[in-house]
């Protein structure tokens, strides 16, 4: 019994062994786990505050990336990619794979218009004898002919060229001796460039083609290929520079006509010389335009250009042209109407022209921008009403124009000076306040236009200079260049030939009287 006590205590006692072991592994299996679970909570947390972090940096690179979005669309390569957008930007058309139809409504039929009178070239006049066309035989049957018949001959005009081909022609200088001075002496020509084998007519030629666009490498091959002159780039360069120190007086002529004109438009444009940033301007009036190459964009150019002008200037609204005194300044109308269609891009609606009737119309599905489409068609209506009263037939006179100005004046005053929430009316309507009084400046004068269309034309041929070249290598280069341009300009105005305007500089020889001396 005794040995039965103790067997059984024994194996309770084992069994409490067994059973402290098996809860002490227990115990060490649920602390590893619960250290296992500490370290996936730490990495947990770790990963947390990472996403955190990382959610933070999106945030603030999805705030930027909107940011040049905005400035994306705004900016000209996104512009450039809609006809009704690249206007807004003023894109060039050279940058553009369409053409924008300015004409709302119905279009015109192609080609003449009934009721209207016929256009053709003028028939010219033979000035050598005729050319006769004759047949011996039939070409269908070859059946021989004997005399054509009477009055069933049939004409034709042709204008033609002779073939191109240069004339070579000595210069013979007498000399005589000069008893006071001791020396030889010889005669000077002022229709000859100096220290050259080549006479003005080809100088006056290449100078016409730099104006074209044409590089000196195909000024070159233009050479040798029409008249076989093998010409190297240095001449060609002196020959230019000659033809514009011969035309330097009409372009100091030029630039009195532009200071005494009642209406002058401005504008101006980048141009390299010697590889550095400078500035191309243009003052262009009805008769004449004057081109000046410089170093700055600042204000001294139009101040020093424009000394002494007593008319209106048509420009936009670069800020250096404030300083011009005269009798009044006319901001560009389709300049101020481009700050809305860019800020219309913006708002997600299609930008509209100055002159339109349309109503907004939203590119995307949303709420429509109502203060700021209030904003935009009443500046817009105001300046259009302006703009159409000037136009009217018959034309009102000049003091209802003026009288008319004051209106349009007070009503524009008004709009402007209305307290606007949205922050693109904010913006405009300042830099509209600030130019109040160049907003109907066209109504007060006769003959000033509310665009600067004619500057903006003429600053056109600086920028096809500009992407042939890249502008000028040298300053003297840039001064040859603002001489010409200006005189080729000019004569285009005019109605005139630029050659024929170079070859009156020449005083003793024309072109056909070289000719003359060269066939005795």
């Amino acid at each position: 019994m005794v040995w039965t006590h103790i067997w059984f205590n024994q194996k309770k006692i084992k069994s409490l062994e067994n059973n402290t072991e098996n809860l002490n592994k227990y115990i060490r299996d649920l602390e590893r786990k619960n250290a296992n679970l500490e370290k996936e909570l730490e990495k947990e947390q770790n990963e947390k505050i990472i996403v955190i972090q990382e959610n933070k940096k999106l945030e603030k690179e999805n705030k930027e990336l909107k940011k040049q979005l905005t400035q994306f669309l705004a900016s000209l390569s996104a512009l450039a990619t809609s006809d009704k957008t690249a206007e807004a930007g003023g894109i060039p058309s050279s940058k553009t794979f369409y053409k924008r139809n300015r004409q709302e409504g119905k279009k015109n039929a192609t080609g003449g218009q009934p009721g209207h009178a016929g256009h053709g070239r003028k028939k010219p006049t033979p000035n050598l004898p005729p050319v006769y066309v004759t047949l011996d035989e039939c070409p269908d049957c070859g059946m021989p002919f004997d005399e054509p018949v009477k009055g069933a001959e049939q004409k034709r005009t042709v204008t033609d060229i002779p073939l191109p081909e240069h004339i070579v022609y000595e210069v013979i200088f007498h000399r005589y001796w000069c008893n006071k001075c001791e020396k030889i002496i010889r005669g000077e020509v002022p229709w000859l460039p100096p220290n050259q084998h080549f006479g003005p007519a080809v100088a006056s030629w290449i100078a016409y083609q730099r104006m074209l666009g044409l590089s000196i490498g195909k000024i070159q091959s233009s050479l040798y290929e029409t008249y076989e002159i093998i010409m190297s780039e240095a001449t060609i360069l002196k020959l230019e520079k000659w033809v514009a120190d011969t035309l330097k007086e009409d372009y100091e002529i030029i630039h009195k006509e532009i200071v005494k004109a009642a209406a002058v438009n401005a504008d101006e444009t980048s141009f390299r010389v010697d590889g550095k940033n400078s500035w191309l301007w243009v003052f262009t009036s009805t008769m004449a335009s004057y081109y000046k190459v410089a170093p700055t964009r600042g204000h001294t150019v139009p101040e020093e250009t424009l000394e002494g002008f007593n008319g209106v200037l048509g420009r936009d609204a670069w800020k250096p042209y404030d300083v011009v005194k005269c009798a009044g300044h006319q901001l560009d109308l389709l300049h101020v109407n481009r700050w809305f269609e860019r800020a219309e891009i913006k708002h997600r609606i299609e930008p509209r022209t100055l002159l339109t009737s349309k109503p907004a119309k939203l590119t995307k599905p949303g709420r429509p921008p109502g203060k700021f489409l209030e904003f935009v068609d009443g500046i817009r209506s105001i300046l259009k009403r302006a703009i159409e009263y000037t136009e009217n037939d018959p034309p009102p006179s000049m003091e209802e124009r003026k009288n008319a100005c004051k209106k349009f004046q007070n009503e524009m005053k008004v709009l402007l000076d209305r307290e606007w929430a949205d922050e693109d009316a904010i913006r405009i309507s300042k830099e509209l306040r600030k130019r109040h009084d160049m907003l109907f400046t066209f109504m007060e004068f006769e003959g000033v236009a509310w665009h600067n269309n004619d500057a903006e034309r003429a600053i056109r041929q600086g920028v096809l200079h500009r992407k042939i070249s890249g502008g000028r290598r040298t300053w003297k280069g840039a001064e040859v260049f603002e001489v010409i341009l200006s005189v080729y300009e000019t004569s285009k105005k005019r109605g005139q030939r630029f050659m024929g305007m170079v070859k009156k500089k020449f005083d003793l020889y024309s072109e056909n009287e070289i000719q003359n001396v060269t066939a005795s």
